[in-house]
């Protein structure tokens, strides 16, 4: 017999939806990580305190298509001052920030962003999301009896805060698309149309050898302005294919004045500041997104999620589209058969990921995880 919370729940969700035997714990909004400190060290930013935090998750999950992976040297002693163990060789992500070529190291609990003039810190741990304590979701993860399962290879993910602009044309890019060809694309476009960037890693701290794969040169993404006066021959030059359009449409909307910054809601919580920007309800900025040209319902909650603050966002792909058979719309009993696995609806996706609350694109993101580490449905 199922407990009354999950008849509260069965009641309000479609009648497919097998029910696990407890609702989710899920908070609303996340605590403020209360262990998050940092300090500067020459021309770095040092971050201590930011797990659960897994860098590499991070950067190659597709919320993100500009993080280089590389491996570099480090030159010894380097890390003593600032209290972190040496290590000859590290695991390092190359990237833009909001115009900064930035280079990402991981320390165990600590996060190593160079270059970083004194100041500027409020922009990269806004940017990952360091002052928000994810345990809080990975202990409501770990006590669900349906999510638990995506927890063991999706511990440390995180969702980044990105600049709205460039999350939608990453995004209208991404339709259709698979991570390598959409970072391929936006690398090609910040190349043609993109600021030059100087590119200081160390740069009054020496430390050896980086590789950076092909090129070490590096763009910022290009302005409104400027990708509204390509042509589209130039983008399909660079892969854009039939998307040049939309491209170079929604570009133009932007540089006419649009202000993608009203479409943000982001929770309040103590010391986060963010009680002064503008709420606009998850369904209304939804509404408004899907207004421009080559964003679709996925295309409209990817960039709510990844750069409008929108946490119960829910963005739903092939691999979301498995897990989420799996995990809510499969009868435990004849789990494994294919009969028992049909194929829901997208409404009665989102039903069901609206009962996990607030925090639901952010749990999305551990589902992604599992979905793909289990090569689900290939």
């Amino acid at each position: 017999m199922l407990s009354y919370s999950a008849c509260i729940v069965k009641h309000f969700l479609p009648s497919r939806l097998y029910i696990f035997a407890k609702t989710l714990p899920f908070p609303r909004v996340l605590p403020y990580n209360r262990h998050m400190e940092f300090k500067y060290f020459k021309n770095m930013l040092v971050i201590s305190g930011v797990k659960p935090f897994d860098l590499e998750k991070c950067c190659t999950c597709g919320q993100a298509f500009r993080w280089v992976k590389t491996h570099m040297r480090v030159q010894a002693g380097l890390f003593d001052e600032c209290g972190l163990p040496d290590a000859e060789a590290s695991l390092a992500f190359a990237g833009v920030i909001r115009g900064r070529a930035v280079l990402v190291m991981q320390s165990d609990d600590s996060l190593i962003v160079t270059p970083c003039a004194k100041g500027e810190a409020q922009l990269f741990i806004d940017y990952f999301d360091l002052k928000r304590d994810y345990s809080a979701v990975e202990a409501a993860l770990a006590a669900d009896e349906r999510l638990r399962v995506c927890l063991p290879g999706s511990s440390g993910i995180r969702v980044f805060n990105q600049e709205p602009f460039e999350a939608l044309i990453s995004f209208i890019i991404s339709a259709n698309n698979n991570i390598k060809r959409i970072s391929g694309i936006i690398d090609r476009l910040c190349s043609l149309a993109g600021e030059k960037l100087p590119v200081r890693y160390f740069s009054d701290c020496a430390a050896a050898d980086c590789d950076f794969g092909k090129s070490s040169e590096v763009f910022a993404f290009p302005t409104p302005e400027r990708i509204a006066a390509l042509s589209e021959d130039e983008l399909k030059q660079i892969g854009a294919g039939y998307r040049a359009p939309y491209i170079i449409k929604s570009a133009k909307r932007i540089a006419d004045g649009y202000d993608l910054e009203k479409l943000r809601s982001l929770p309040t919580a103590e010391g986060y500041g963010l009680e002064k920007l503008r709420d606009m309800p998850l369904d209304a900025a939804r509404k408004e997104l899907l207004t421009f040209y080559g964003v679709g319902p996925k295309v409209a909650d990817c960039i709510l999620l990844f750069s409008l603050g929108h946490a119960d966002a829910f963005p739903v792909d092939v691999w979301i589209e498995r897990a989420m058979t799996e995990l809510y719309f499969s009868d435990p009993s004849t789990s494994g058969t294919p009969a028992a696995r049909p194929a829901p609806a997208k409404s009665e996706i989102q039903a069901a990921a609206r009962s996990i609350g607030k925090l639901s694109g952010i749990v999305q993101q551990y589902i992604f995880f599992y979905a793909r580490n289990q090569k689900l449905g290939t």
